[in-house]
């Protein structure tokens, strides 16, 4: 009968204490009512334009030596010794290393951590203050232990970490292709302006040649009588004036030299030993036939981005994980001596020796709204991260557009500056040889002369433009980055997110 009775009563309690548990479980805090917001644009839905539509789609994506098309072996030293020597290039994949270090401590995480201490004194014991013994007695107080904590993680919460961090080391890898696409860009850029200026510099120096001989003629003209003193003072400012445009255009070459030099991370007499470069000749403005559907997979920046979101959505199963309980496997072996007998090694014996195993948990039942606020942060976080991806997408064929647009305005700009500059330079040969035979007046030199001056320079412009717009098509197309551009497991981590 008592046997049956406190089976019974055993019951019961159990009945009593699982019925508590449940209580407490359903009582406890939790993230009901905190979802994410944002969604992924999707790149194939957006509307590519006229600009894009209407371009030659035949080309492929560019390759990650694009700038070889240039056909100068000068642009292709630089663009290794900035990708060597860059400072900047340097620090960006510096942040690459850290992502990894703190993707290890994170995987650390999971595994169980093992420590051991000890102590070991020569003690004396008070007898007043101490049992004897050893109260009254001067021993040796050693002792030594190992313990063992292991979080089993049963909620995913270190798992959801680890990713995270996996994730945020990709989107660093990312940045780092992107700032190297960035560097290249600089220089191709600056070169462009390199061989520009160089391209002007010429223009300007065979038109002050022109110029100095029309000012010697004028000033032989005036001694012969032929002409007053205001031909000679017209020639001389034009004369002057060339020679301030070839000195400005020398400034903007030094300058040119001075930013080449630091791009690659070099000193500023590495600008000196450059040679001047050549524009190149005409450039493609075929696009590849995926877009817009592969443009996000060809971005280092867009794919940055993907791999922040995939990191935010991580978080958020973390934050989630918080709110169950916590428990860990902990064990512990240890040896210790007090005796008021034995030597230093005393300790060193089977009786000495203590050891636990168990288990420990906590679980969160008040905490003010910690952990709900911190999962209501985690959300808010990644609708951030989406909305920051679905804007780097759009601004990505923004720019591609405002690439292609750009480019065929300059093809219908260049045409018609060719033709206007035949047209200027034609005249300009009437004028400087009726003037040399008597026949014109030089103000018909002078209008001639600046307006065969503009258009020259106007086609030199446009031609450095066209390139210039050519590069950043290439930087806007990707640039030729090597990325991984499908966040492993994104998809999973982004759906738990929701559904959380």
């Amino acid at each position: 009968m008592s046997a049956f009775a406190g089976s019974g009563a055993g019951a019961f309690a159990l009945r009593v204490v699982s019925s508590i548990t449940l209580a407490v479980l359903a009582g406890c805090i939790n993230g009901a009512g905190i979802k994410p917001e944002a969604s992924y644009i999707d790149p194939a839905g957006v509307d590519a334009g006229s600009a894009m539509r209407t371009a030659v789609s035949d080309a492929n994506w560019p390759t990650s030596d694009w700038w070889l098309a240039w056909r100068d072996p000068q642009l292709d030293m630089l663009m290794q010794q900035a990708d060597k020597g860059s400072p900047t290039l340097a620090i960006v994949r510096s942040r690459v290393t850290a992502a990894i270090w703190e993707a290890r401590a994170a995987h650390a995480d999971e595994l169980p951590d093992i420590e051991g201490d000890g102590h070991f004194a020569r003690t004396r014991f008070p007898r007043y203050a101490t049992p004897s013994p050893p109260g009254g007695t001067t021993v040796w107080n050693n002792a030594a232990a190992v313990t063992l904590s292991w979080d089993l993680d049963f909620w995913g919460k270190n798992r959801a970490i680890e990713q995270g961090a996996l994730n945020h080391v990709q989107a660093s890898v990312a940045d780092a292709q992107f700032a190297k696409v960035e560097l290249e860009t600089a220089v191709a850029r600056t070169y462009t302006r390199f061989a520009l200026q160089e391209a002007l510099l010429a223009v300007y120096r065979s038109i002050n040649e022109e110029q100095a001989r029309n000012l010697d003629i004028a000033v032989k003209r005036r001694a012969a009588g032929i002409s007053g003193e205001i031909d000679a003072s017209q020639a001389k400012a034009q004369y002057e004036a060339g020679r301030t445009d070839i000195a400005r255009t020398l400034n903007e070459i030094a300058l040119a030299r001075l930013q080449i030099a630091y791009l690659v991370g070099e000193g500023p007499g590495f600008g000196d030993r450059l040679k001047a470069p050549s524009l190149p000749g005409n450039v493609a403005t075929a696009l590849p036939s995926a877009l817009p559907a592969e443009l996000v997979g060809h971005r280092a920046d867009v794919v940055a981005q993907r791999w922040r979101a995939a990191e935010a959505a991580k978080k958020i199963d973390a934050a989630h994980a918080d709110f169950y309980p916590n428990i860990d496997l902990v064990a512990s072996a240890s040896l210790a001596s007090l005796a008021p007998f034995g030597g230093f090694f005393n300790f060193i014996n089977s009786d000495a020796v203590g050891h636990s195993i168990g288990i420990a948990g906590s679980l969160p039942i008040f905490d003010a709204g910690r952990r709900r606020a911190n999962f209501g942060v985690a959300n808010a976080e990644y609708d951030d991260a989406v909305l920051k991806y679905n804007d780097t997408v759009l601004s990505a064929m923004q720019s591609v557009a405002q690439d292609v647009t750009s480019l065929q305005s300059l093809d219908v700009q260049q045409q018609s500056a060719e033709s206007a500059w035949q047209s200027s330079r034609r005249a300009y040969d009437l004028a400087v040889s009726g003037y040399r035979g008597g026949i014109t007046e030089y103000l018909d030199v002078l209008v001639a002369q600046k307006i065969m001056l503009e258009q020259e320079r106007d086609l030199t412009l446009i031609h450095a433009q066209r390139v210039d717009a050519w590069v950043l098509l290439m930087k806007d197309l990707g640039g030729g980055a090597q990325i991984n551009a499908m966040p492993v497991g994104a998809k999973e981590g982004e759906s738990d997110a929701r559904g959380n």
